[in-house]
């Protein structure tokens, strides 16, 4: 059996053997990340032993709040808008709030460079190049190995020169990231260990206060980080969604409340859209997404790009088709591909043509036209989208009731 798209075959055996492929440490970056979690395993239970009466609530609550701020910063803005372009134009305001304060507040370096790396990790599922993925979860043939290293040691390490991430970098070159980018370190200096400390002296007049909301904030941005990270390990390493042709594997998992992890597998597969998952359930696990619509209501961002019915639906029946060609012997597999290949495309085809009429009501409503003549054509346009949409759904339950009936063939 051949081994799965989303699953190549590992580059490395060992970590180490990294430096023999051009990978040094970056030892600020490798300093930083250790002490600061050093400092907030042995730092927190002692400042909240030592914070004034009353005061570890206000810690709490700053940890929390910078933790929030810079998850969905990460996740609306760094990720969907920016390295995605989910939307086709950007308010500076939302280039402050969610780019000047917010990722530097999660700590995961400029916006600007976090889009760009994140652009070719997407773009392996393009290219087959899995070697050229930062965060890959398939480089090692051990899989505590890949869970460290896209976790977190691959920050630990200045990654070699590639025409790929060069060209991300360049592409990613409006005014707002340009300027973020220069002026990354002293936003982060302020915000994230200035700010804290100035706002603990002046609430409790001591040093001791200061340093407390200090390790606070060392906290928060250690949460979001670990935010970040879990999707870029445990989503590409384990999940349900079989058949996925992508890197990622995961779906209908909810890691971390203001990650991506759920519906993981339908953001790779599509990652222009918005959202992060098609359907009524990826509704229900994307604060994300509300938050776009929100400044989308607001006239914030606008021009929200998203999946079409027919992508979505050409995606789920691809995953289906290899998900059973996997799990299939290979005589029947050749008995019914023909068939199953007509019926997706009878899906596809039926799909497309309710979106057909989906677009045309859409013109209706825009023209200017009696309301009585208005009134006609939408009511006359509603009886014949019923009927492409049931028949899109009859093509759907066809296509589906094939591959149910293959496989109740072959085990029977």
């Amino acid at each position: 059996m051949t081994r799965p798209q989303n699953d190549p075959a590992p580059i490395y055996h060992r970590i180490r053997d990294l430096f023999s492929n051009g990978f040094t440490i970056d030892w600020v970056t490798a300093s930083f990340i250790s002490s600061t979690h050093l400092i907030c395993l042995l730092a927190t239970p002692v400042a909240y032993y030592y914070a004034p009466a009353g005061f570890w609530q206000i810690m709490l609550g700053w940890t929390l709040i910078h933790a929030l701020i810079g998850c969905l910063s990460t996740t609306v803005y760094s990720h969907r808008l920016i390295a995605h372009g989910a939307a086709k134009t950007i308010s500076w305001p939302v280039h402050i709030v969610f780019g000047f304060i917010g990722q530097v507040l999660a700590m995961q370096g400029s916006v600007r460079r976090w889009a760009a790396m994140h652009v070719v990790h997407h773009g392996v599922d393009r290219s087959g190049k899995h070697h050229l993925d930062p965060y890959s979860a398939t480089w090692f043939s051990s899989g505590w190995r890949n869970f460290l290293w896209s976790h977190v040691l691959t920050y630990f390490f200045h990654h070699p020169d590639t025409e790929a991430k060069d060209k991300a970098y360049d592409a990613k070159n409006s005014a707002p990231l340009v300027w973020q980018d220069k002026l990354y370190l002293p936003l982060l200096i302020g915000l994230n260990f200035l700010l804290p400390m100035v706002v603990g002296y002046l609430i409790t007049g001591t040093i001791t206060g200061a340093l407390c909301l200090l390790v606070a904030s060392i906290g928060g941005f250690i949460l979001a980080q670990h935010n970040t990270w879990t999707v870029n390990s445990v989503t590409h390493m384990w999940g349900f969604t079989k058949g996925a042709f992508s890197s990622a594997k995961n779906n209908y998992i909810w890691m971390g409340p203001l990650g991506e992890g759920n519906h993981h597998a339908d953001h790779h597969d599509y990652g222009r859209d918005y959202r992060n998952g098609f359907g009524w359930s990826g509704w229900l696990l994307d604060p994300s997404r509300y938050v776009i619509l929100l400044l989308n209501a607001l006239g914030l961002v606008k021009g929200l790009q998203r999946a079409s019915k027919r992508q979505e639906a050409e995606i789920i029946a691809r995953r289906k088709l290899l998900e059973a060609r996997v799990e299939t012997l290979r005589p029947r597999w050749d008995k019914w591909e023909a068939k199953l290949e007509a019926l997706k495309s009878e899906w596809l085809e039926a799909t497309q043509h309710w979106e057909t009429f989906r677009a045309r009501k859409i013109q209706i409503q825009s023209m200017s036209l009696p309301q009585l003549e208005l009134k006609r054509r939408l009511e006359q346009l509603k009886a014949e989208m019923e009927v492409a949409r049931r028949a899109m759904r009859a093509r759907k339950q066809a296509f589906f009731d094939a591959i149910y009936e293959m496989r109740a063939m072959q085990y029977a």
